[in-house]
């Protein structure tokens, strides 16, 4: 049963509770935030999606499962919604004032970076794929006297329009994202995704000039890409864009792509199907997929896996995990990770770049996580 309570002073409440595994999200444009919490015996973990089946909750799944990174599912045990403070549902807010850069930006790639980029890159231009996504981590510090529910109230604010969220288990530590990419939702038979790919840097909130043909064909082998996931079931879909759709401080590229199924039980399959998109792997996706296991260095954990609530029978709103950091329990910091897509024209320090600036907005929420956050 729900009950409304204050945003922050339930997840400090929660976040005390030490043992329980929880979530508590916003999604795009709402005032209020959704909390599901359950105790630790009663978290369920998979080794794949094919044991949803049947099941409903909310789901925390990895980019790619096994070591150490099993598909989480919350039941819903508990619920409650919460007022985010400072009402946040208004347009106005969508377009801030300029994000301060939370730290000096490092123009040059580091060692590793180049090194992997010139592997991503020679297997481009060799014709092995069509498109890579190359990402990395890095790691910051705690502000003084950080909190996680200032933090995500923060996220909340900034980024009116994302799927916002913070999640908690003692196996995974805290989680906490701001993502603009829906993987699969909807209900009733009436389901909808979205492809989503191509980024741009906001300027006075427009954009900096017309879209490169680099971002068009980003973007347009992720709507393909989805397109004959849909074909291959016999599943007709109706197709809206390419259309530019802001993010806080960013423009990407966005197709909504709508289809009916007749059936709930259908909904697992896709969903295997479609993770990880094009968007956040590669074509061809599983030569793709493999590559960045063998040669991006490092481990991706749960981000570009996906997140959201699992219902089959009635509402399902799973999201992509872009924009987000971590932190295991016990850690003394914040991970952080950022990518983006690349094709044979990319080059390292624009790349680079492009994470570097993406890195800011997670950078920005834990600043603003610390004491004092709106004073």
């Amino acid at each position: 049963m729900s009950r409304m309570q204050d945003d922050e002073a339930v997840i400090d409440e929660w976040i005390k509770g030490g043992k329980d595994a929880f979530v508590f999200y916003r999604e795009p444009g709402e005032s209020v935030c959704h909390g599901i919490r359950a105790a630790r015996s009663s978290l369920q973990s998979f080794e794949g999606i094919p044991p949803l089946n049947g099941k409903t909750g909310f789901v925390f799944a990895p980019f790619r499962f096994g070591e150490g990174h099993p598909l989480w599912l919350l039941p819903l045990e508990e619920e409650i919604e919460a007022g985010i403070s400072r009402a946040v549902c208004s347009d106005e807010v969508e377009a801030p004032a300029p994000m301060p850069f939370c730290g000096q930006l490092e123009e040059q790639p580091s060692k590793g970076y180049r090194e992997a980029f010139r592997v991503f890159s020679g297997a481009l231009r060799a014709g092995d794929f069509q498109k890579l996504v190359f990402s990395r981590a890095c790691t910051d510090a705690f502000p003084h006297g950080f909190s996680w529910a200032r933090a995500f109230t923060a996220a909340c604010r900034r980024y009116v329009h994302s799927y916002v969220y913070l999640f908690h288990t003692p196996q995974t530590g805290f989680w906490l994202g701001a993502t603009p990419e829906i993987l699969l939702a909807g209900g009733k038979g009436d389901y909808r995704t979205v492809a989503l790919a191509g980024t741009q840097f906001l300027k006075e909130g427009k954009l900096a000039g017309p879209w490169s043909e680099k971002n068009i064909r980003e973007q347009a082998f992720v709507t393909e890409y989805i397109g004959g996931c849909l074909r291959e079931r016999d599943i007709r879909f109706t197709v809206e864009g390419p259309y530019t759709a802001t993010a806080g401080e960013l423009a990407h590229l966005k197709t909504d792509i709508r289809f009916r199924l007749s059936s709930a039980e259908a909904l697992g399959g896709l969903l295997q199907a479609l993770h990880p998109t094009p968007a956040v792997c590669g074509l061809p996706k599983e030569e793709a997929f493999r590559f960045i296991l063998s040669h991006e260095g490092y481990d991706r954990g749960y981000y570009a896996g996906f997140l959201g609530r699992w219902e089959p029978e009635g509402k399902t709103a799973l999201y992509v995990n872009l924009r987000c950091m971590q932190c295991g329990e016990g850690a003394e910091k914040i991970r952080l990770y950022a990518g983006g897509g690349i094709l044979p024209a990319s080059v390292c320090e624009e790349e680079w770049m492009e994470t570097e600036r993406k890195l800011q907005i997670m950078k920005y929420v834990i600043s603003k996580g610390g004491t004092d956050v709106f004073g």
